[in-house]
């Protein structure tokens, strides 16, 4: 991924999306493992016994936010690298804040992202239903 120099502050988009991956950071370290949150359990996977594409997301959140990354891909592989992903633009958006000048640039969303994109889902998918969700 590319970095260039941009003038100016992060965009009001920007400062949104780092707010909002902060906050499920924060949260999930919270009240992840705790009731009434841990007290949830996922319908299809109460209805069916097979998870969902999201099902681990929350414990990969919570432990991403609590630093062990290898409970985190056990957890759900792609909510690790989602959970990264935005500990990394929140962090990167509090250092454009300060005044650091470069900003990645973001990649097009051309067909071979989104069936990238497509795979990645079917593989967390197939994870989670081998390996067992957690």
């Amino acid at each position: 991924m590319k970095c260039v120099a941009r003038a100016g502050r992060p965009s009001i988009h920007e400062l949104g999306l780092a707010i909002a991956g902060a906050s499920l950071l924060v949260a999930a370290a919270i009240f992840a493992d705790n009731p009434p949150f841990s007290l949830f359990v996922c319908p299809l996977r109460a209805a069916t016994g097979i998870p969902c594409l999201t099902c681990g997301c929350t414990h990969a959140f919570a432990a991403v936010a609590r630093l062990h990354l290898v409970d985190a891909v056990a957890a759900s592989p792609l909510g690790a690298v989602a959970a990264a992903a935005c500990a990394v633009h929140a962090s990167w958006t509090a250092l454009r804040l300060c005044g650091f000048p470069y900003a990645p640039v973001a990649p097009a969303a051309t067909p071979r992202i989104r069936l990238c994109a497509a795979a990645a889902l079917a593989a967390n998918w197939l994870f989670l239903i081998v390996h067992g969700a957690p």
